[in-house]
Formats: structure tokens, C-alpha cells, sequence
């Protein structure tokens, strides 16, 4: 699920991050200037949103084998690589380069976790992972495109007067890459009822309605 619903997100951070943040701030003493400074930070957390959200599932499975040495090893070690990426990124980007220093840190604690979890023979990844990821992949890529057209298309900063066409825009969007995104999954064979399944959601959602 991280995969499922990250890698689509984390594309729409990369590819729209000047209409989300012209939406979200653009108005009054917020220029075009800080909107194109925020948005640059915003993308460089869109490279790690995947890396930050696995990390709040592999974590724990650490925690559960009453091992909490190694995430913390394992942490200390990504902080100190991401000071050493900051003194190279930062004179380079700038303040981007802080949150893409966070961003491929991440991805750095998230691999040792799954590294060390897969090791240990606590976590053993079943078939299919890599149809499922290619999938994945092929899906963000074309919707990334599709993204990256319409980020180009409307001047989101010439709209600063028109904030609620904006809006409208942004949402009408973000629902339509939704759909599209979903639709070209089923299409490619992904089949969703069996993800819930698999994930025991209709069991818990059965049980909490009884």
C-alpha cells in the first residue's frame, strides 16, 4: 500500500509542486519569488516521501522482535550522511538542498531497515513484487507526464486574482489523475479487491461492524 498510494503522490510533489503551492499560499505578501523558492523544497521532499513513509512500517518491525538497537544505529548513521549531503547540497541548491538532503536520507534508513529485516529472516518479500512494481512504475510514469502538461498549461501564478478557479483546477486534477491512475492499474491487471483481501481490511471492516 506504501508503494501503491506513495509513488503517485511522490510524483504529484515533483511534477505540481508550483500549482500546489501557488494554491495553498499564493496570496497577499506571498510573491512569485517564494513561490518558486517553496515549491523547489517541496520537490525535494517529493524524492523521499517514499523513503519516509516506509520507514514508519519497517521500524517496527524491529520493535517487535524487542530490537530497538538497530533502528537507532541505523539512524544515527543516516543523520550524520545527511549533514554530510548537506554540506554539499546546500551550497549548491540552497535551501532545496536541506530537504533533498532528507529525502535520499531516507531512502537511505528505509533500505537498511528492509536490509536488515530481509537478513535477519524476518521479512521474506513473496512473488510477484517486481510485475507489481513495474506496474507501479509504468502507471506514475505516464501520469507524471500527464502532470507535467498541465503544470506547464495554466499560468497557476497569473491566477493569484482568481483563487477559487485555482482551487477548482487543482481539484478537478488531483480526482482525474486519481481515476486515471486506478483505471490504468485495473487495466494492467492489478486487481484492488484482492490487495483489501490479501491486507485483511475486509475482515477488520466486517469485524468492526459487528
Amino acid at each position: 500500500w506504501v508503494a501503491l498510494l506513495g509513488l503517485p503522490c511522490a510524483v504529484a510533489l515533483l511534477v505540481l509542486a508550483q500549482p500546489l503551492v501557488s494554491v495553498l499560499y499564493h496570496y497577499g505578501a506571498f510573491t512569485p519569488t517564494d513561490v518558486a523558492q517553496t515549491a523547489r523544497a517541496l520537490m525535494g521532499y517529493g524524492v523521499g516521501l517514499l523513503g519516509l513513509v516506509s520507514i514508519k512500517i519497517l521500524a517496527p518491525g524491529f520493535y517487535a522482535r524487542q530490537d530497538t538497537r538497530t533502528p537507532v544505529k541505523i539512524a544515527i548513521g543516516v543523520l550524520i550522511l545527511t549533514q554530510l549531503m548537506n554540506l554539499v547540497l546546500v551550497p549548491w541548491l540552497g535551501h532545496a538542498g536541506l530537504s533533498l538532503s532528507i529525502g535520499l536520507a531516507a531512502w537511505v534508513n528505509a533500505l537498511c531497515l528492509f536490509g536488515g529485516l530481509k537478513q535477519s529472516g524476518a521479512y521474506r518479500p513473496e512473488p510477484g513484487w517486481w510485475a507489481f512494481l513495474a506496474r507501479l512504475a509504468l502507471t506514475s510514469a505516464l501520469l507524471g507526464w500527464g502532470l507535467n502538461w498541465v503544470a506547464e498549461y495554466w499560468d497557476w501564478i497569473g491566477l493569484q486574482s482568481h483563487g477559487w478557479i485555482r482551487l477548482g483546477w487543482l481539484a478537478v486534477i488531483v480526482m482525474a489523475s486519481a481515476l486515471f491512475y486506478m483505471g490504468l492499474l485495473t487495466v494492467l491487471g492489478l486487481r484492488l479487491r484482492t490487495m483489501l483481501t490479501l491486507t485483511g481490511f475486509n475482515e477488520q471492516n466486517k469485524a468492526g461492524r459487528e
